[in-house]
């Protein structure tokens, strides 16, 4: 009785672990051709994010970092090794499916915030909403202002929302790119030093706007950063080196 209820505890915990991970990535490498020669960036990385938690991945400049963000979120793909999500292997995926997990799935903040010039904050917001498949244009584009304009009151920016990203300051700028990345209810958010362009203040202001999305709405993030002071605010983190994952 007492062998069987362990055993039954035990494969439960089991099953309450895999069923927590949203993202992994299985001895994944990645090379590059340069001139006749071979550059090796990942070198066998093995790694799983569980949903909820906020993962920050440090390490040197060109140790990786960046590389294995671009793969787990699709923006890449690796040489050899596999990256699955929910279970599902995404290098089996249709390159047309591949576009549809991005976009419905994932959220993506870089350090040179990556809006269009053109656009004013609210249309860079909306963005992610418009090339969706699914509903008819007029359709999204109603909807899809009406979830922007509320975006950008959870960043703060309500009164800038018609200002083009010339006329925001770097924290403002980041906070437009924040409310883009969550438009579409992504499950997880790929983070590429996201304040490495910022004062401290506005570095700050970044963490804790972070933070707050993480607990409050248990949105999963992976976050790169070489700013030591920030590192400590994840849940957990861990190291690249030489292309190698270290704990």
């Amino acid at each position: 009785m007492g062998e069987t209820y362990a055993l039954s505890v035990a494969k439960g915990n089991l099953m309450e672990k895999v069923n927590n991970v949203l993202i992994s990535a299985k001895d994944v490498f990645k090379e590059y051709k340069v001139g006749r020669s071979t550059l090796r960036v990942l070198n066998g990385i093995t790694l799983e994010v569980a949903k909820g938690e906020r993962l920050i991945v440090v390490g040197p400049s060109g140790a990786g970092k960046s590389t294995l963000l671009h793969i787990l979120g699709l923006l890449d793909t690796p040489t050899s090794g596999k990256v699955f999500y929910k279970g599902e292997d995404l290098g089996q995926l249709s390159p047309g499916r591949q576009a549809e997990t991005r976009n419905r799935h994932f959220g993506f903040v870089f350090q040179f915030y990556h809006l269009l010039p053109d656009f004013i904050a609210l249309e860079n917001v909306m963005l992610p909403r418009l090339i969706s498949p699914g509903a008819g244009w007029s359709t999204m584009k109603k909807e899809g202002r009406e979830k922007a304009m509320e975006l950008l009151r959870c960043v703060g920016l309500t009164d800038r929302a018609h200002h083009r990203p010339d006329q925001l300051s770097g924290g403002e700028r980041q906070r437009v790119a924040f409310a883009r990345a969550l438009m579409n209810d992504p499950d997880v958010l790929f983070c590429d030093e996201p304040t490495g362009n910022l004062d401290s203040e506005n570095a700050r202001g970044i963490w804790e706007l972070i933070v707050r999305l993480n607990e409050t709405n248990q949105q999963t993030f992976v976050i790169i950063t070489h700013d030591e002071h920030f590192a400590g605010m994840g849940t957990r983190t861990v190291g690249i080196t030489d292309g190698r994952i270290v704990e």
